[in-house]
């Protein structure tokens, strides 16, 4: 089909037309596309990056913050002893008794378990009577009361944990201030409060006195024998925080 000067001419421009039409979708459209999908993506990352210096900025005293809570830690552990210095509570618990001249007869350590630390509980044993009651609410003129308004006084329970713990048993022989020291120690003067004399029995050695059939037992003022019982609560030292290095990039 031979085709005129105005056919091919429009020929021309329909191809023209059709190849930019396919050029657009086929390149320029999604090259469009990858651009938006990359700003986005670059906006994103610009404001995470943002996100990021704000916290890092935040936490550039983190390692100083992880320290001090870490000495803090360890103070309120200080009274307690370590998991594994209760491994030699025997030559500990003699040592103490010799500082006190009391003699350990037979100590036995037992296994490591748990210790419940109870409720501390508070209850305000004021009676109020019905007359009372009318000249606090007059007083009160009112006034709701609120957790925040509320009084010091009342009740007031802590919440309960466990730790570990080991019981220490033996058998005993010393004078009785002695002993009365001892316990003493353990409630005052111990660096470590959390060995405690949880039970304590005692009583007076009796001598003979005379000889053949005038032979006559007295009970002693001093010397006095028994049993008792140490509850020795553990608490597990945490470890030293590593070192922290906060970057700035």
């Amino acid at each position: 089909m031979k085709l005129n000067y105005r056919d091919r001419i429009v020929l021309t421009v329909l191809i023209v037309i059709l190849v930019w039409v396919a050029g657009v979708m086929l390149f320029i459209k999604p090259a469009i596309e990858r651009v938006q999908d990359s700003q986005s993506a670059l906006d994103s990352a610009k404001a995470t990056r943002s996100d990021l210096r704000d916290r890092v900025e935040a936490d550039k005293d983190l390692p100083e913050r992880i320290e001090a809570a870490y000495k803090e830690v360890n103070t309120l552990t200080d009274s307690f002893y370590d998991i594994q210095e209760t491994q030699i509570a025997s030559q500990q618990i003699d040592d103490l008794l010799k500082t006190d001249e009391i003699e350990n007869l037979n100590l036995k350590l037992s296994d490591y378990t748990i210790y419940q630390l109870n409720p501390f509980v508070y209850v305000d044993s004021t009676v109020v009577s019905d007359p009372d009651q009318i000249v606090e609410d007059y007083m009160s003129q009112g006034v709701t009361i609120t957790p925040e308004t509320a009084p010091a006084e009342g009740e007031a329970v802590a919440a309960p944990a466990s730790i570990g713990s080991y019981e220490i048993s033996f058998n005993f022989e010393g004078k009785v201030e002695n002993v009365q020291k001892f316990c003493d120690r353990m409630k005052n003067t111990n660096d470590q409060k959390t060995m405690t004399v949880s039970q304590i029995e005692y009583k007076f050695d009796t001598e003979t006195k005379g000889e053949g059939e005038e032979q006559v037992e007295e009970q002693s003022e001093e010397d006095v024998s028994g049993s008792m019982t140490l509850t020795l609560m553990v608490v597990q030292k945490l470890p030293e925080p590593k070192t922290l290095a906060v970057s700035e990039d």
